[in-house]
């Protein structure tokens, strides 16, 4: 007979099966690329720490591109730890990335990226240290993102207690799936949004849940946030800016803030667990 707590788990193993079957897109493409490992995230400190290394086989003569000199066992079992979704995953996923771009990125990360990282984006954090990032394909390049976790939660809005009334675009599976997860209890984040000046770019995603959310994150314009194995979503740091001088794109006023307008014209979006489907259109 099955103990209460393996039975939770093997439940929750079945609900995220069916939650990452609803995050594909088009059914020529593997799921896996769409949600991004919680093992691939890292503090600043675990970065410097990695690219110092890299840094040090380097003055050994040791390099990271095939070809430039001798290859070292140890360093590239350390680039596989860091970079194994990177390298494995997204290049079979996106045709224009390829294990040598990932290598070069690396490469310039190590030698030059990771020393000026707190520099540019600490400003829209109280304490970049205790955040996660990694960094993933997007649009033509290896771009950061950061772990929209209770730690940024807290960080960023002062509770972890939230709630608010938001708006989902979905289909019908993706219906089902959420209304599972909020039955079962073990639910999963979603990108949501309250004001939307365009159409969602999906056709097939023609279903909107009007929900009660618990808030893990709120931007005023899309953030071109990411699903991780672990039921959080990821932002993309790029996205951090918005237009005009007087503000970024963070909504710490989750009132006033993310129900004003919106200067791209897209819509808003707001992180949040669904906790209640109050109706379906």
């Amino acid at each position: 007979m099955l103990g209460p707590r393996k039975r939770k788990r093997i439940r929750m193993n079945n609900i995220m099966d069916s939650w990452r079957q609803s995050l594909a897109e088009q059914g020529e493409y593997k799921v896996r690329g769409y949600i991004k490992p919680e093992s691939s995230f890292r503090t600043l400190a675990e970065w410097r720490d990695f690219s110092s290394v890299v840094l040090e086989y380097q003055s050994r003569g040791y390099y990271l591109n095939p070809g430039k000199g001798e290859d070292s066992k140890a360093l590239n079992s350390l680039i596989q730890k860091f970079y194994d979704f990177q390298l494995d995953v997204e290049t079979e996923r996106y045709e224009l990335l390829t294990r040598k771009n990932v290598i070069d990125h690396i490469e310039d990360f190590a030698n030059h990226r990771i020393w000026g990282f707190e520099r540019e984006f600490r400003s829209y954090f109280d304490d970049i240290s205790k955040l996660k990032f990694a960094f993933f394909y997007s649009r033509g390049d290896m771009e950061p993102y950061v772990l929209l976790d209770p730690v940024y939660t807290k960080m960023m809005h002062g509770t972890t207690s939230a709630v608010k009334t938001l708006k989902h675009y979905t289909t019908d599976e993706g219906v089902f799936n959420i209304r599972n997860s909020i039955d079962s209890g073990e639910g999963f984040d979603i990108s949501s949004f309250t004001v939307a000046n365009r159409m969602f770019f999906r056709k097939e995603s023609n279903r909107v849940i009007l929900f009660e959310g618990l808030v893990k994150a709120a931007f005023r314009s899309d953030v071109k946030s990411f699903a991780v194995d672990n039921g959080l979503r990821a932002a993309n740091l790029f996205r951090f800016e918005y237009p005009g001088d007087d503000q970024d794109n963070i909504c710490s006023d989750l009132d006033a803030g993310c129900n004003a307008e919106v200067r791209t014209s897209l819509w808003n979006e707001i992180i949040a667990r669904p906790l209640k489907i109050i109706k379906i259109v």
